[in-house]
């Protein structure tokens, strides 16, 4: 269910305001955007005011008071002359209101009969208008101050929301809408003021004033404008609305494809490019023949690198990216691949990254490229590109268009995925780009050998040898040597150079190992000279022999753990909290009192070194991958240079996750985070730039299933998120790094899988997999300290909700539901879009619990006021039209249900597009109908439809597709058609096989309809045979008593008794 954010108007400040007739303090909201506006309001209004009414209104100390304020003051006034008004009787007055309905009969008489009545009628005429226009005038003040409340809101809403509208292609109207709202504000200012002073008056000055100016001549103007410019307000928001939607749609399209920032990756490697070196490279005829493959039709567009470790490949590389983006036009994508860094490190990863790319260099003029992402985003319903099948299709798609696109892909060998899944992904890969040849580029740089690739023909390469680098590392061993304060003066200085150049075997890293161990004084110039290591593998043994006799083993070593697991690059600061925390370290402040993350970071590395380096982002990484690989992937008696010293570096990666969940989750319990954002206005520190904080947030659960199941480990997540630290941790997710719902139960399904193991209590479990539920009733109960209609209280109760219903706990969520609507309701408006969502999701409670008559009623409601503050066409009003057209489904109401889902796919059609997912959902619901109603023949078409249009846009094995197809069988199997049924469903189950797995719950589904077509056919052991794999299968994976396995039971048991 789909919940909102209400954005409220500010609270008034805590100090008091003095406003009263004689000194009214005007003031805006806080927020900034807002604040501007109301300040040219108010020079606005103070420009129209008259010498006397400026000596009323005291416009200087403006800042001391809030909206809500002079709303109050206002209010208060209109309050206290109520009660030190005049009470005429009810039936004085009841004589006096009949009269005025023959005042106009008086007037006519009296200028024909001045001499006897004009006096005596005059003076009773004007205490006639007196007691009704007084009465009048403050029943209509009152409705009017009702009424700007919602106005005034609706308007900051606005103000904020398109705050950010100025640079976009929709300037024009965002400043016409700054205009408005500017004139709308100092309207509503004019008219809270004049009320005031109107109310404040004595009372004979009151009435004196209600009868020579009465309500309409005074006030009713005044509301008029208000008014008129609230219409301008709401088309020019029309108007943003669709831009706004569009960046919205453009972001999600983003996130979805969860794309890794490489750019820092290639500024450190081009700062680190020393001058002279690579041109060896950049001049060769292959790589030439290669920039120029596009205009030679027999000339290889791909381009395959190789070379051993430490030998430069990164740093050729990105020298490749530079040459490429600065001398083409052509849309330049490149990945870096790291081990073991999130987005970095893994097949899927380069695809995201490679679509995300294209997606967002290509010209904001060509929308194609965002409809292909967002199709298949919308068809995919999960919260980021997870199926291998649709992200080829993406970037197949993004190939295919009049775009020049090069593409670099650095380190694929440092992918966690097999090398025989390398080698098939470059098949694939080459294939897609060979077929792209006249408008495509790629390069791949790996420690790959080309020899195990399918097509070698396709590929030009390049095999670095030691020779070719020969050059380079002279002149970078060279400048070292020079810049060395330890070695420049050395008396062999010119023997150790060609010394380290002839042993470095091609390898740069080798060498800048050793130099760096020489200027350190662990190893002597006279040693290297005459017996080197040779080899990275001989350098980090001797290295680690060192350290394992060093007093500081054990902090070196946490180190590496830290950095060997992290997901992605630490900084100083935070691997320093890391190591205070591995150390014993309980409390946040002693550490921010006496510790220095900078010295202590930088302590680390020396004390750690040749094999950490300091990035200029402050990051730190280990000196190579060839490191991470020496401590993580040794086999006992696998390699010669390993001895018991160096064994004491040797790492089990599950291990590693371990220490560091258990390290995390110390530190998210620390005292300080339990007490964040608990009081509103409080000056507590902020934690959100706290050392380590981000990195725990974001990246707890992701060393949590990746560790060995345990029981302590357990506990600690349990106690954890049985504390108010817990749901903190969980609303900086959602609020602060825009986590949405879907990931977090993706994250709960799998520490529920985690968590199913034999070494960990049922409880825990228990605790485990329900963690949300558990988290959002922690969060509602803190936010209780709030009044009731605060922002926090309420969006701690959608929250609660949605994890009530996502449990079927609905009784419990509709009851939260129902107070959110009401209090949205009352504060900002019965048609206001949160107010319509809150409406919504309960409509949805109602439907899950077959409540078909309160889901209607609502179902109505909302409907009907979207159509007329949205518009007809506007996708929320299709979706509500959409919803009860479900409601009537559900109820057998075949007719109802239908012609609205006539009138939806038409407006889809005609407003999304006819291949647009939306559109393809709306043609199968109502071929769902069509079914329901007996007519095979429209539901056959719709359902043909809707299956080949979705093989275009989706692919073949798409989720979405083997749902249409499995309708179309469903159609066959109504009209008897059994060959094609079974065609189909033994389609759709073979594709789910392979994609899925054969004990996938939807590959069950599949097999069960199969045999079910089979019984059709009378082929009775074909589908007892069948069944009884999907009983065996479904016993094994989700237990004998879940509904689905009872269900396969009783057929299989009603089949074998027939």
């Amino acid at each position: 269910m789909a919940t909102s954010t209400i954005l409220p108007v500010r609270p008034a400040p805590s100090q008091s305001s003095n406003l009263h007739t004689t000194g009214l303090n005007i003031a805006a909201p806080d927020d900034n955007y807002v604040l501007a506006s109301w300040d040219r309001a108010i020079d606005l209004f103070n420009s129209k005011l008259t010498k006397d009414e400026k000596k009323k209104i005291n416009l200087n100390n403006w800042h001391s008071a809030s909206f809500d304020e002079l709303l109050e003051a206002a209010t208060a006034a209109k309050n206290d002359a109520e009660l030190k008004r005049f009470r005429w009787t009810p039936t004085v007055r009841k004589i006096f209101l009949q009269i005025n309905r023959y005042a106009v009969a008086g007037d006519i008489i009296a200028q024909y009969n001045t001499e006897y009545t004009s006096i005596a009628w005059g003076s009773f005429r004007f205490l006639l208008k007196f007691v009704v226009e007084e009465g009048t005038m403050a029943e209509s003040l009152s409705a009017a101050l009702d009424s700007l409340i919602p106005i005034v809101l609706r308007a900051q809403e606005y103000a904020v929301l398109f705050s950010s509208h100025s640079g976009s292609s929709t300037a024009g109207v965002f400043l016409t809408l700054q205009e408005n709202l500017v004139h709308l504000y100092a309207e509503v200012l004019n008219f809270l003021v004049r009320a005031t002073i109107f109310f404040s008056k004595r009372a004979y000055r009151r009435y004196m004033s209600a009868g020579f100016s009465p309500f309409d001549t005074r006030f009713k103007g005044i509301l008029d404008r208000v008014s008129n410019l609230e219409s301008n307000v709401g088309k020019d928001i029309a108007l943003l609305n669709t831009e706004a939607e569009h960046r919205r749609q453009e972001y999600e399209d983003g996130v979805w494809l969860k794309p890794a920032d490489f750019s820092a990756n290639l500024d450190d490697l081009l700062q680190c490019h020393l001058p002279g070196t690579c041109g060896w490279f950049l001049h060769l005829d292959t790589y030439d023949n290669w920039r120029e493959s596009s205009k030679k039709s027999s000339t290889p567009n791909l381009l395959w690198v190789q070379g051993k470790p430490g030998c430069g490949k990164s740093t050729l590389a990105a020298q490749i990216v530079n040459h490429a983006k600065s001398s083409t036009d052509d849309i330049t994508c490149y990945v870096f691949c790291k081990s073991g860094e999130e987005n970095k490190s893994d097949l899927k990863d380069i695809l995201r990254n490679l679509t995300h790319q294209i997606l967002c260099a290509a010209p904001r003029s060509n929308s194609s490229f965002n409809q292909i992402v967002r199709n298949a985003r919308l068809g995919a319903r999960t919260p980021h590109a997870q199926d291998m099948t649709q992200l080829w299709s993406l970037l197949q798609q993004m190939l295919g268009k009049e775009a020049r696109v090069c593409c670099i892909i650095d380190g694929l060998d440092e992918c966690s995925n097999t090398v025989e899944d390398q080698v098939s992904f470059i098949n694939r890969l080459s294939a897609l780009f060979h077929a792209a040849k006249a408008t495509t580029r790629l390069a791949v740089i790996s420690r790959l050998d080309k020899c195990e690739i399918r097509d070698p023909s396709l590929w030009m390469s390049i095999q670095i040898q030691s020779s070719d680098v020969q050059e380079d590392i002279e002149n970078f061993v060279s400048t070292r040597l020079e810049g060395s304060l330890v070695l420049n003066q050395h008396t062999e200085k010119d023997r150790l150079l060609k010394r380290l150049v002839e042993s470095s075997d091609g390898m740069i890293l080798w060498a800048e190992l050793m130099i760096k161990e020489l200027e350190a004084g662990h190893w002597n110039v006279d040693g290297v000279l005459s017996h080197p290591p040779r080899g990275l593998e001989a350098v980090y043994a001797v290295i680690f022999r060192r350290l394992s006799t060093s007093a500081t083993i054990t902090e070196v070593q946490y180190v590496l753990q830290l950095l060997l697991v992290a997901a992605r690059p630490l900084r100083l600061d935070e691997l320093a909290m890391g190591l205070a925390l591995l150390k014993g370290l309980r409390n946040h402040q002693d550490y921010t009192l006496r510790g220095n993350p900078d010295r202590e970071g930088k302590d680390i590395i020396r004390r750690s070194s040749p094999l950490l380096t300091i990035m200029p982002d402050k990051t730190v990484q280990l000196a190579h991958a060839s490191l991470k690989e020496f401590l993580l992937e040794r086999e006992e008696g696998g390699r010669d240079v390993l001895d018991s010293a160096s064994e004491k570096f040797c790492f089990k990666l599950t291990d590693l996750h371990s220490t560091v969940a258990s390290c995390l989750i110390t530190y998210l319990s620390l005292e300080c985070f339990k007490l964040e954002g608990q009081e509103e206005g409080s000056q507590a520190i902020s934690f959100i730039g706290s050392s380590l904080l981000e990195y725990s947030t974001l990246y707890l659960m992701t060393h949590s299933i990746q560790s060995p199941p345990s029981a302590e480990l357990a506990r600690k997540l349990v106690l954890l998120f049985d504390s108010a630290s817990g749901w903190q941790w969980l609303q900086r997710l959602v609020e602060v790094h825009g986590t949405s719902f879907g990931h977090l139960q993706i994250m709960q399904s799998q520490l529920k899988s985690w968590s199913k193991s034999p070494y960990i209590d049922d409880k825990y479990q228990d605790i485990l997999g329900g963690f949300l539920l558990i988290l959002a009733q922690q969060r509602y109960e803190d936010s209780k300290v709030f009044p009731a209609e605060h922002k926090t209280r309420l969006a701690a109760m959608c929250a609660l909700a949605d994890c009530y219903v996502e449990h079927g706990i609905f009784y419990k969520g509709e009851e939260l539901e129902i107070q959110v609507m009401e209090m949205r309701k009352r504060v900002l408006g019965a048609d206001h879009p949160h107010t319509l969502t809150s409406m919504s999701n309960l409509t949805s409670t109602y439907r899950n619990q077959g409540r078909w008559t309160e889901a209607e009623e609502l179902d109505v409601q909302v409907m009907e006021m979207r159509k007329r503050v949205l518009g007809a066409e506007h996708p929320d009003t299709l979706t509500s039209m959409s919803n009860l057209a479900s409601t009537y489904w559900d109820q057998g109401r075949w007719t109802e249900a239908e012609e609205l889902d006539v009138q939806v796919m038409e407006m889809r059609k005609r407003v999304l597009g006819a291949e647009h997912p939306n559109t393809l959902t709306s043609m199968s619901n109502l071929a769902s109908t069509y079914m329901n109603q007996g007519r095979w023949t429209e539901a056959e078409e719709l359902n043909v439809q809707v299956m080949e249009m979705r093989k275009r846009v989706l692919g073949a094995e798409h989720p979405h597709t083997l749902a249409s197809m499995h309708n179309l069988a469903s159609t066959y199997e109504n009209q008897g058609r059994w060959t094609e049924a079974e065609e189909l469903n033994v389609q759709v189950m073979e594709i789910r096989k392979r994609v899925l797995g054969v004990e996938h719950p939807d590959t069950l589904i599949s097999m069960s309809n199969l045999a079910y077509t089979y019984k059709l056919q009378d082929r009775h052991d074909a589908a007892v045979e069948l069944m009884k794999t999907v009983v065996d299968l479904r016993i094994k994976n989700i237990g004998a008593t879940h509904p689905d396995t009872l269900d396969s039971v009783d057929y299989l048991n009603e089949w074998s008794h027939t």
